[in-house]
């Protein structure tokens, strides 16, 4: 197994300048040309560092937490992959954690991320938590950087474009044909839910169809608020020909209710998400999503908090490219005529 000696020798550098370059020092002067060098050589002998020397060098656990509401959602593993990428690049680990509820988070978070454990940890908001909740959580001794959620008082959060999804996927409906759109959104307490609603509404309103409110259900992000929303929502005398869906998994729980109602999708009825996963394009129909750039989005705001870490300030970001993309499957279509 190679070391930062072998690095080094192989390279034709001293091993301080091996280290800096595997350790990625910003504030280290070496030749882009050496940078290469050290680098090609590193993953050419198969290069593996030392966390446990790294740590005592510089003070730090050499890892950080990625806390999410439920590990078991896919629509994370891409979040994972964003946060895995870059951690890897720097020689940083990642430890992966879940939230399991109000009362418990801050102790859960608290015994994660304490006696060293980690430098630093990005944090995806559960949707029941309060502003007042999440504060409370985030009084601990390392930094955090919100995914997609921003919280007054705290500086550091990447957020994803969510009103642009919810535009693109209600534009779907509306060039279709449609005309009678519910819109099953994610609860009022998390931040990313009312910015679809809002740009639900907007799109709407735009195209001279205005919402009701008996149009809107605040449901929650899973299939199984996904299916109860739905059923309010088609035992009406005229119920939408179509459902915009602040999530996936809830997407998901309508077109199965949908189905044990008799209700056919996309003959009946369309629907279309915000998020993608590997069930959406396999379920029966297809679940035709605007994917977000999830990846991507946990790539920066690792950059952010390990840059942070390394001394530079926390910052709010918005996500702006790649740009939400519709991804057209099979559970949306022109209305039926009556």
């Amino acid at each position: 197994m190679a070391g930062l000696k072998d690095v080094a020798d192989a390279a034709g550098v001293s091993m301080s300048v091996a280290s800096r370059v595997l350790t990625a020092d910003a504030k280290a002067r070496i030749h882009p040309e050496t940078r290469q060098r050290v680098l090609a050589v590193a993953a050419e002998i198969g290069y593996v560092p030392s966390h446990r020397a790294r740590a005592l060098r510089m003070s730090r656990a050499g890892a950080l937490a990625l806390i999410v509401p439920d590990v078991s959602n896919a629509v994370f593993a891409p979040l994972l992959a964003g946060v895995d990428q870059v951690a890897k690049a720097r020689s940083v680990s990642v430890l992966l954690g879940q939230l399991n509820g109000p009362r418990a988070g801050r102790q859960e978070l608290a015994a994660l991320v304490g006696r060293g454990r980690v430098d630093g940890a990005v944090l995806q908001r559960r949707e029941d938590f309060t502003d007042r909740m999440l504060a409370s959580l985030l009084d601990i001794d390392v930094p955090v950087v919100l995914f997609n959620s921003r919280l007054e008082g705290h500086t550091g959060s990447v957020l994803l474009d969510d009103g642009e999804a919810a535009r693109i996927a209600t534009q779907h409906l509306l060039d279709l044909g449609h005309e009678r759109l519910g819109f099953i959104g994610g609860t009022t307490r998390h931040d990313a839910a009312v910015r679809r609603l809002r740009a639900f509404r907007a799109t709407m309103r735009a195209a001279g169809h205005p919402v009701g409110e008996s149009a809107v259900v605040a449901a929650g992000w899973e299939a199984e608020a996904g299916a109860t929303a739905a059923k309010r929502l088609l035992d009406t005398s005229s119920p939408p020909t179509g459902f915009v869906v602040a999530s996936v998994n809830a997407a998901l729980g309508a077109v199965s209710h949908a189905g044990r109602a008799g209700i056919r999708v996309p003959e009946e009825l369309s629907v279309v998400a915000v998020q993608d996963t590997w069930m959406a394009e396999v379920y029966c129909p297809p679940l035709t999503v605007v994917r977000m750039p999830l990846q991507e989005a946990g790539a920066a705001a690792t950059a952010m908090l390990l840059d942070h870490i390394d001394g530079s300030a926390l910052t709010d970001q918005v996500l702006s490219a790649p740009v939400p993309e519709l991804v057209v499957r099979g559970s949306t279509g022109q209305p039926s005529t009556p």
